[in-house]
This record gives C-alpha cells, sequence and structure tokens, in this order.
C-alpha cells in the first residue's frame, strides 16, 4: 500500500512512511484489513498543518502555524480537500483481506481536487471509471440475462451523461478578473466609504473595475442570446441540461454581485454619486430576471426527467406506455411555468421528445445499431415495424387524446393522428399561439418516418 502511494505521488518509500506514522493512531489500518471493517482507507497529500509533537519528530525551519505539503490518513467528511486525495477500495468485507489474494480484493484510485474537486471528480469518472466499465468482460450475472447488454449501455449512458454534466457545469461558471491593488477589506465602514468616494483617484479606479466586470457581464448575455445550435435528433432532456447549464452560469454572475469585492465597489460609488452605477443597476436587473428564468425552466424540466427515461432505456412496446405520463408533465409545465409556457419552448420540446421516440425505434429496428434492416430476416423486421407504427402510435394517439387539453397540445395530437392514420382531422383554432410557424419544425422526423411504409411494402 505505502510502495503504491510512493510510486504515484511520485515520493521516495521512507518519506511515506514517516508521513503516515506521524498519524496520532493507525487503527485505520486494522479496521480496513479486518473482517467486516471500514471498506476504505483515504490518504490526502497537500498543504496542511504541521504535526503537532505527538507525532514524534520536529519540522525544523519552518515558522509557527505554517503549512507544509504532507501526506496523511485522513477522514474525508472533516477534511477541505484542495490537494490529491489516494484512497484503496475493498471489494468484499465478510474476510480479512488474504494477503495471496490483495491484489483482487483491493483496487486503487486518485482523485486530484488541485484544481477543484467538481474537475477532479469529473476527471476521475472520465479518465477512470469509464474506461474501466467499457474495459470490462465480467458482469456477473447481468451477462446471464436477456436484456443484459440493454442493461449495462444504460448504465454507460447514464454515467456519460452524469459526465457531461459535470464538464458543462464547470465550464458555464463565468470568472471574473478581481484586481489585486484595491483592499477591498478596507471599504465596509460607512467612514472608509465617505474617505474613498472623496479620493478622485480611487473613484476613476473603482469606476474602470466596474466597467470591466460590465463588460463581462454583457458579454455574457450576447452569448446567451445567439441562436442554439443542436443536432437535429437532440432528444428532451438536452432542453434540461441546456437550462441547467444556464442556471449555473448566471448563479455564478449573481455570486460575484454578491461577493464583498464587488458589493464594496458599488456601495463607494454610490456614495459617490457616480453616474456609472445606472448602468449597472439596470445591468443587474437582467440578470437577475435571466437566473430567475433559468433556475424556474431547469425546476420544471427536472420533472421531465424521470418521465423521460423510458425514451431512453426502454423498448418501443414499453415506451409508449409511459407516453401519457409524459405528455400530462409537459402539460403541466406548460400551464404552470412562469417563463416556459411560450409557444417556442413548448414546440421545440415537443419535437425533442419525437426525436427521442424515432431514435428508440430506430435502435429498436437495427437491434442498437447493430445490425442493419437487410441483414435480418424479412418477417422479423416487418414485426417491428408493425409493433411501433400501429401499436405504439395507437397508444401515443390514445394518450395524446385524453391528456391533451390546450391549444398547443391539441395541435400535437391532431397531427400525430393525420400524419399516422391517414385521416384528416379538423384543427382546433390555435390563431393566439400561432403554432403553425413552427409546424415543420415540430413534426418533420415524424413525417419522414412514414416512409418506413415505403420500405414494409417492397418485402416479400
Amino acid at each position: 500500500m505505502l510502495d503504491i502511494l510512493a510510486d504515484r505521488l511520485s515520493l521516495d518509500l521512507q518519506t511515506v512512511q514517516d508521513f503516515v506514522l506521524d498519524s496520532p493512531s493507525l487503527a485505520p489500518f486494522d479496521d480496513f484489513f479486518a473482517k467486516g471493517g471500514c471498506k476504505t482507507i483515504s490518504f490526502v497529500y497537500q498543504m496542511s498543518d504541521i504535526p503537532g509533537v505527538e507525532c514524534g519528530r520536529s519540522f525544523t525551519g519552518t515558522a509557527k502555524r505554517a503549512k507544509i505539503l504532507r501526506l496523511f490518513l485522513a477522514d474525508l467528511s472533516q477534511t477541505c480537500l484542495t490537494g490529491v486525495c489516494c484512497f484503496f477500495v475493498r471489494t468484499r468485507l465478510d474476510s480479512p483481506v488474504n494477503p495471496d489474494s490483495v491484489h483482487k480484493e483491493i483496487y486503487f484510485s486518485m482523485l486530484d481536487a488541485t484544481d477543484g474537486i467538481l474537475k477532479g471528480t469529473c476527471n476521475l469518472l472520465s479518465k477512470f471509471l469509464l474506461p474501466s466499465l467499457n474495459a470490462a468482460q465480467d458482469w456477473g450475472g447481468i451477462n446471464k440475462s436477456q436484456h443484459g447488454e440493454k442493461l449495462k449501455q444504460n448504465f454507460k449512458d447514464t454515467l456519460k451523461r452524469s459526465i457531461t454534466f459535470l464538464d458543462s457545469k464547470i465550464e458555464s461558471v463565468v470568472h471574473f478578473n478581481i484586481p489585486t491593488d484595491v483592499d477591498y477589506s478596507k471599504l465596509i465602514l460607512l467612514d472608509d466609504l465617505k474617505a474613498a468616494a472623496a479620493d478622485v483617484d480611487m473613484v476613476q479606479r473603482l469606476e474602470q473595475i466596474l466597467k470591466q466586470w460590465f463588460e463581462r457581464i454583457e458579454q455574457v448575455l450576447t452569448e446567451s442570446d445567439q441562436v442554439r445550435r443542436e443536432a437535429d435528433s437532440a432528444g428532451p432532456l438536452t432542453e434540461l441540461e441546456f437550462w441547467k447549464r444556464k442556471s449555473v452560469k448566471f448563479n455564478s454572475i449573481i455570486n460575484h454581485i454578491r461577493s464583498p469585492e464587488c458589493q464594496a465597489v458599488v456601495m463607494v460609488l454610490f456614495v459617490n454619486g457616480s453616474k456609472t452605477l445606472k448602468m449597472w443597476r439596470k445591468l443587474d436587473a437582467q440578470i437577475t430576471e435571466r437566473t430567475n428564468e433559468a433556475k424556474d425552466n431547469a425546476k420544471f424540466l427536472g420533472a421531465l426527467e424521470e418521465a423521460c427515461q423510458p425514451l431512453y432505456n426502454s423498448d418501443p412496446c414499453t415506451m409508449a406506455k409511459s407516453v401519457q405520463h409524459l405528455i400530462s408533465v409537459i402539460q403541466m409545465i406548460h400551464s404552470v411555468s412562469r417563463y416556459y409556457y411560450t409557444c417556442k419552448n413548448i414546440t421545440r420540446l415537443f419535437a425533442k421528445v419525437t426525436n427521442q421516440m424515432l431514435t428508440a425505434c430506430r435502435a429498436h429496428i437495427t437491434d442498437n445499431g447493430t445490425r442493419q434492416i437487410w441483414d435480418q430476416d424479412a418477417e422479423d423486421v416487418i414485426k417491428k415495424i408493425q409493433v411501433w407504427v400501429t401499436r405504439n402510435m395507437n397508444l401515443i394517439r390514445t394518450s395524446l387524446s385524453l391528456w391533451l387539453k390546450s391549444s398547443i397540445l391539441r395541435f400535437v395530437f391532431c397531427h400525430v393522428v393525420y400524419y399516422y392514420t391517414k385521416r384528416k382531422v379538423p384543427l382546433q383554432p390555435v390563431s393566439p399561439l400561432k403554432i403553425s410557424d413552427h409546424q415543420y419544425y415540430m413534426f418533420r422526423r415524424f413525417i419522414k418516418l412514414c416512409k418506413i411504409y415505403k420500405i414494409y411494402k417492397i418485402f416479400p
């Protein structure tokens, strides 16, 4: 164990041993190797306080209360991780660790939190766990299960989505440059604020700082107003991820606006009566509104996450049975949400739902992309097509007719019926929502699916 730590941290073995012996107790080692003991043991390598005299050795040449880079046994629930965490995990606890099979019973990994715990977790999942899962052959009883491959793929897809979300969250945070030539801690008391406001040079410097932050926020707003670029096959969960990213981005701006440094600058300029505050307050109001919109949309779309899982993880038969619940959630969002109820947003969401339904259909017909229809038995392909187009669309049509009450969703129902039964169902008036402008966008991929009948007809 110590050899592994020395190798991974590029330390010599004696140094690792000395650091470990600095611990007030070695009981965690006994607990880790014992029957029914602890499942993990963790070591942290980061800047930390110098051990007390009870460790048995002295650290000469270091100032009082100084910190040094050292390795120590850590209780992660009580440790603020800012460096590297090395941890060992046991696979079973029903017996003591066997020295002969220790390489099978204990696994080692590292979490580098030097750039933040979130970044470290994302790297651990993407660079270690996911590749290990992809390379794993023995999945136990899952390999013998009828749907084993699908279960494994669903698990991997869920992990990939989690990694993508973590990565996007890291990238979404807006960073601000905080100049260090101003002592913000001295701009708190009223007398200090008045003195700073009377200093012309100080006011000019603070106005310059505020303008830099203003330009950075304006840049973020401009980027967020740009046209979204997404794949034509994007599913409904991408909508949730989009608003989560926006929520993180605008929240980071709000956190900066409420930071002591920003508040100090604003208060000095307020006391001075600076004209730059007028545009700053206007921008502050815009950011607050955008933040509320992103949080509100992410909250309501979060209700879709569970309802959409059958679209990603189920076969068409199972998926169709969940459509009724999915439609009711969309109806709730349209009726209750403060921001997301608009025609444009609901249209985009429904288009993404249909995209994922078609993706599931394609995966079902092609056995998750492993076989083309021309490589399969004709009767099997026809059966799959019939199951999807007839039975499933009947269920979907029934769900729509029962649950869609608003004008926008009645429009969806009428067109689904029209395109799949070839009957012209009279449309309800939808002019107040101007849905017709988005008709093709919502149903273009559904319309293309009708061409599957042509494939059906050419089979003998």
